[in-house]
């Protein structure tokens, strides 16, 4: 009983180092920007899910229910440290967005490891902070998946961003880590201030979680006719990330089905921050 009670008592504590909860899945597909302008938007919209429509049924045996409509407008700027890009360097993403005037910051930290995104520090003292891990997927044009999680922390915004010291007040963990001067100068990646128009509306039911997709345009300002980016995605999420064999098969059909059949796709372009940071090459060195 005495060597049974000291073997416990050294492995119980390996408890605690559970596997990361990943909370949420989104699988995003982009678009081809030819087919999108300001004065057809929606209509366009509509045909690509109208396609989405019929993929969804086929790959899933599950209607895609719902209508469009234009759920978010909102302007998107992305900062970090002109030339070197500190942040960028770092694995992270700093971004703004701002809707009805107000601001909201997000600081994300990406890696196509799980424990190693779950272990950086995304604390933050306020109390709104809301904080998450997420499966980002993507196919390549050779049709080869690709994961990316994302941890990531945001909060509500009353700064005038443009120093380190606009993100360290906000989040006590990056701070702590990392121990960036608060005098370090931010500026928007490639001087863009992004226009974002985002509709949503549909779902499907997978099973145990639903699907919402959306459709994201980026113009590079409020009078821009064509966009600079498209991207359709659809995500569910789960707090405990308990998902099912059934629901992880239907939304892994469903993805490979919109990328490989929608006709509006086009996996050979580059993801939104991906095109941030190579709109004006100049800008990291």
């Amino acid at each position: 009983m005495k060597n049974f009670f000291i073997f416990f008592t050294l492995v119980a504590p390996l408890k605690l180092l559970a596997a990361p909860t990943i909370g949420s899945k989104e699988y995003k597909v982009m678009l081809n920007t030819a087919n999108f302008s300001k004065s057809n938007e929606h209509q366009v919209v509509n045909q690509v899910f109208d396609e989405v429509t019929e993929l969804t049924l086929s790959a899933t045996s599950k209607p895609l229910l719902g209508t469009s409509y234009l759920s978010k407008v909102r302007q998107v700027h992305f900062y970090d440290v002109a030339q070197v890009c500190t942040l960028k360097r770092l694995g992270y993403v700093f971004r703004e967005r701002i809707e009805n005037g107000s601001s909201e910051v997000t600081l994300k930290y990406r890696h196509v490891d799980s424990y190693l995104s779950n272990f950086e520090d995304l604390s933050s003292q306020h109390s709104e902070a809301k904080t998450k891990l997420e499966a980002d997927f993507s196919i390549a044009n050779n049709g080869v998946w690709k994961v990316v999680y994302g941890h990531s922390t945001k909060v509500p915004n009353s700064r005038n961003i443009n120093e380190v010291k606009d993100i360290n007040k906000h989040f006590v963990g990056f701070e702590s880590t990392y121990q960036i001067s608060d005098s370090t100068p931010l500026s928007p990646v490639s001087g863009l201030a992004v226009f974002e128009r985002v509709y949503a509306g549909y779902k499907v039911d997978l099973g145990r979680q639903e699907a919402e997709f959306s459709l994201t345009l980026w113009y590079q300002n409020e009078l821009a006719e064509k966009p600079l980016v498209a991207e359709l995605s659809f995500k569910y999420a789960d707090k405990q990330g308990d998902f099912s064999k059934t629901v992880t098969q239907r939304a892994a059909r469903l993805f490979e089905s919109i990328a490989s059949q929608l006709s509006y796709a086009d996996n050979t372009s580059v993801t939104k921050t991906q095109f941030i940071y190579q709109y004006q090459p100049s800008y990291c060195t």
